[in-house]
């Protein structure tokens, strides 16, 4: 099905409920609310979410007391963030939540929140989801806004902030985890913590004192091996020009290998970061997978 199928099924369904009794007359559609919207929705539906957007902001204009007004602009922001604009969809979702927050308040400040956390901003993404799971804590996308404080947790390694998360998700929402379902997460938390991490000080100085063993350290071989014959090179090449007495080459190629040097040590330090975060992007992911919620 092509992206323009859905919107043409929708007019031609409504050319026909329209059709006046003789076919002498002339053929017209009065434009409604419920026309529009749906236009808007066919075109969800097809994934075409600017056009979407286009007829959710026509109804907007053009049905300015319509009862689908909060549905239009909440599906403003779903359609900006399946589009991955962010930053529009915070600014949808905020407007949703500040202006329709008896119906719309605890969906609109969960997709706030996950656009947030899009952006990398997850101090302001863990606000949203604790206004999404403080205003209505029954509504099912206040339980969703639980999950995702705990799996924000997990990815900056905040193991007693998970435990405790899933603790109280387990007394608020005991149909949605069973024991042994927090059993299991439990144990992939303690796997988690069983593993070792890394020190990027302790790498950066192993790398100070022999180039590329902070990398190696780190589990990255291939960059401590390349490190280590890089800077062993310059090194090498200094030290040669030194007992030939060339002093000026010694300065010159001294001077230029520096730089490999310092980013050497860097490197071995950011290579045990990425480490540590490979552990707790997989503890997150686990647990997302183990509790069957993605986002």
């Amino acid at each position: 099905m092509s992206k323009f199928t859905a919107p043409i099924i929708v007019l031609f369904g409504l050319l026909l409920v329209c059709q006046p009794p003789t076919s002498s007359a002339a053929q017209s559609i009065v434009l409604t609310d419920d026309i529009q919207m749906a236009l808007g929705q066919a075109f969800m539906a097809e994934e075409d979410y600017y056009r979407a957007i286009t007829e959710y902001k026509k109804l907007i204009f053009l049905f300015p007391d319509s009862e689908h007004l909060p549905g239009a602009l909440y599906q403003i922001g779903l359609a900006y963030y399946n589009g991955k604009d962010y930053e529009s969809a915070v600014k949808s979702f905020a407007r949703v939540r500040q202006t329709y927050a008896a119906s719309y308040f605890s969906s609109a400040a969960l997709h706030e929140g996950l656009s947030y956390e899009k952006l990398g901003r997850d101090d302001a993404a863990a606000l949203a989801y604790e206004r999404s799971r403080m205003f209505n804590a029954s509504h099912p996308d206040a339980a969703n806004a639980h999950l995702s404080i705990v799996l924000n947790a997990a990815e900056h390694d905040d193991i007693a902030k998970v435990r405790s998360e899933l603790n109280d998700f387990q007394v608020n929402y005991p149909e949605k985890v069973s024991v042994p379902l927090t059993q299991e997460l439990f144990s992939l938390i303690d796997t988690y913590e069983a593993q070792p991490k890394k020190s990027p000080g302790l790498a950066g100085t192993m790398s100070a004192i022999i180039p590329g063993s902070g990398q190696a350290y780190a589990n990255h071989y291939k960059d401590g091996l390349m490190a280590f014959a890089v800077n062993g090179l310059f090194i090498a090449a200094t030290i040669a020009a030194i007992d030939n007495k060339n002093y000026a080459l010694a300065g010159i190629v001294g001077g230029i290998g520096v730089p490999f040097y310092v980013g050497n040590i860097y490197g071995a330090a950011n290579a045990a970061q990425k480490w540590n975060l490979s552990l707790s992007r997989k503890l997150r992911n686990d647990l997302s997978m183990t509790l069957n919620y993605h986002f």
